[in-house]
């Protein structure tokens, strides 16, 4: 109960959001169930909003566990979530996939993705 109190006061934001989100998505039938305390939705791409994770279509466990990695910055960080963890995950995402690509980098070596990972206890990039 205090997980869902922390994820609707402190981090309201990221979470309504996702609520909105959620509700289009799982009405379509692409609710597939939960990891820890969040819900996972099958979508054409993946993030993380709050207590709502939403994964691509090739539906991966590692890739779902590093989504939840997301939600407990959510809890962490509350409103700043999106400024500090959404805002710049999305364009390490959007904007330098060739330049990771050239620099051999991993995606998962960019700050939000390596914390993530390191909150579920996943040892890559």
């Amino acid at each position: 109960m205090f997980f869902y109190l922390m994820q609707f006061t402190w981090g309201i934001l990221q979470n309504l959001l996702g609520l909105v989100l959620f509700m289009f998505v799982a009405s379509a039938g692409r609710y597939k169930g939960r990891v820890g305390r969040a819900f996972v939705c099958q979508v054409p791409f993946n993030v993380s909003l709050g207590c709502f994770i939403f994964v691509s279509d090739s539906y991966d466990e590692l890739l779902v566990k590093h989504e939840y990695g997301h939600t407990l910055q959510s809890l962490i960080l509350g409103p700043f979530y999106l400024l500090v963890i959404g805002l710049p995950s999305m364009i390490w995402a959007g904007f330098f996939e060739k330049y990771r690509q050239k620099q051999g980098i991993s995606y998962y070596s960019f700050f939000t993705e390596r914390w993530a990972n390191s909150l579920v206890g996943i040892n890559i990039g």
